[in-house]
């Protein structure tokens, strides 16, 4: 069974702040919807794929 977004990501999306400091405060990323959530939980509420807590380049870790 493959993935799907279903919107609900929507609701939960994270307050634009500057990149650099986004996982700083906490804010996660789902890859397969394409957006930052503040949640607590370690999957994307909508897709249940895992949320990136970390930067992937040198420069921003």
């Amino acid at each position: 069974m493959g993935r799907t977004c279903r919107g609900i990501c929507q609701m939960h999306k994270a307050k634009p702040v500057p990149n650099r400091i986004r996982y700083e405060i906490g804010h996660k990323r789902c890859t397969f919807c394409g957006l930052f959530l503040s949640v607590e939980d370690t999957r994307c509420i909508c897709c249940k794929a895992v949320l990136r807590t970390k930067a992937r380049g040198k420069k921003d870790r």
